[in-house]
């Protein structure tokens, strides 16, 4: 007997079953492709960790030299190095590299020994990088836990007091 063109008993579960057996197939790919996922996310927030941790600490050393002795030779070396750079990155929960390189820029800008043809070529790698565009994220406190909240509520609450 043929029900509905599907051949043999039509109450049989060999259909339900090779569904199922077809349908469990498929879940190791599903969760291979989501692991893979997972741990390609942690590979590539370990290597963004790590370029903005090597970032810091050379433009840590450019601001040492630069707040010990501003010259014109230092100066060009940041210019230099901003230059190999592709992109900076302002992240609002790391404003540490951020924060040094617009120290920096300010040395350089302030000093009276270093020239103006190397601060115009200090500024146009600023600008490129889009560094001086993110100066107002400098002052904003990184985000917070819910958690943490109060402390920053009671400094907030003295501010309007005084």
């Amino acid at each position: 007997m043929t029900v509905f063109g599907f051949s043999g008993d039509p109450f049989s579960n060999s259909i339900g079953d090779s569904f199922f057996n077809g349908l469990f197939g498929v879940f190791p790919i599903i969760f291979m492709v989501v692991f893979g996922l997972i741990i390609f996310a942690f590979i590539k927030s370990g290597m963004n960790y790590s370029k903005t941790s090597n970032t810091l600490k050379d433009l840590q050393r450019f601001a040492s030299q630069l707040a010990d002795d501003p010259d014109d030779d230092t100066a060009e070396r940041l210019a230099d190095y901003l230059r190999g750079i592709d992109s900076f990155s302002i992240e609002r929960t790391r404003m540490e590299p951020f924060r040094v390189a617009l120290g920096c820029y300010q040395l350089i800008m302030e000093s009276n020994s270093i020239r103006e043809e190397t601060k115009g070529r200090v500024d146009r790698q600023y600008k490129r990088l889009g560094i001086l565009d993110g100066e107002k994220f400098a002052d904003e406190a990184p985000p917070r836990s819910r958690s943490s909240s109060s402390h920053h509520d009671i400094h907030h609450n003295h501010h309007d007091h005084m």
